[in-house]
C-alpha cells in the first residue's frame, strides 16, 4: 500500500527543467529532450511499476504514443494503478496531455 505524501513549498526542492528531464531519463532509461514529453504518461507508468511492482501492466502502456488519445490511455492505466495502491493524488489528465509545463508544475515535480 502506498503512503500519501504531500509536497509543500517547504518540502519541495526547486529543480530546473533540465534537472527534471535528466533525472527521469536516468531512472527510467528514456531519451526525453523536454519535460513536456512527459505528457505521454509512459514515464509515470514506469515509475509506478518501479515503486509497486505489478501494480500496472507495462505491456499495456503505449511507449511510442504520439497522439492525445494514446496519452489518455496511459493516464487511465496510471489512474487505475493509483486506485489499486490507494493513492489519492488527482491526475489532471486533461491538462497533462496538452504537454504544457506551466500548467502542471506540481504534478511534474511529483516525478
Amino acid at each position: 500500500m502506498a503512503v500519501n505524501v504531500y509536497s509543500t513549498s517547504i518540502t519541495q526542492e526547486t529543480m530546473s527543467r533540465h534537472d527534471i528531464i535528466a533525472w527521469v531519463n536516468d531512472i527510467v532509461s528514456l531519451n526525453y529532450t523536454k519535460v513536456e514529453q512527459l505528457c505521454s504518461g509512459a514515464a509515470y507508468c514506469q515509475f509506478m511499476d518501479m515503486l509497486f511492482p505489478g501494480c500496472i501492466s507495462l505491456k499495456k502502456v503505449k511507449f511510442q504514443a504520439k497522439l492525445e488519445h494514446e496519452y489518455i490511455h496511459n493516464f487511465k492505466l496510471l489512474q487505475a494503478s493509483f486506485k489499486r495502491m490507494n493513492v489519492d493524488k488527482v491526475i489532471p489528465v486533461e491538462k497533462l496531455v496538452k504537454g504544457r509545463f506551466q500548467d502542471n508544475p506540481g504534478f511534474y515535480s511529483m516525478v
